[in-house]
């Protein structure tokens, strides 16, 4: 198996991490007269979605389609992750200013997520290696 497709899972996996953290530590810091559901629901939803596609795109040997879908979907998470975190976090500035620590959490998450989205996109395995595992399988 190609190591690029093993970085990628790598990469779609610490990402997963760092979003069950800032979802925890969202909801650590929220108030205590708030559920905080809001602020841990999201992040940790995206980050279980994003460990199972992970997961899938080193099963591209065993079965394509489903390795497909993992490197796919797994692509598409960190955009979705990005958008929704700069929505919440410019609700949260309206709210509460540019000095509070949810707004540099969302901020920092987000732009995490942008880098991660380029790394992944970048190392997903190139489409020769993706087709010579199509004829291994066969």
């Amino acid at each position: 198996m190609n190591w690029r497709l093993y970085l990628f899972a790598l990469i779609g996996m610490v990402y997963s991490v760092a979003l069950l953290g800032a979802g925890l530590l969202a909801w650590r810091m929220t108030d205590p007269q708030q559920s905080g559901v809001d602020n841990f629901g999201l992040p940790v939803l995206l980050s279980a979605a994003l460990a199972v596609c992970s997961v899938m795109s080193l099963w591209i040997r065993k079965d394509r389609i489903i390795g497909m879908i993992g490197i796919h979907v797994g692509l598409i998470i960190p955009l979705v992750a990005v958008v929704s975190l700069v929505m919440r976090g410019w609700d949260l500035f309206r709210v509460d200013g540019l000095g509070s620590p949810q707004v540099i959490l969302c901020g920092i998450t987000a732009l995490l997520g942008v880098f991660v989205f380029m790394a992944m996109f970048n190392t997903r395995p190139p489409k020769e290696a993706r087709h010579a595992a199509e004829k291994d399988s066969a």
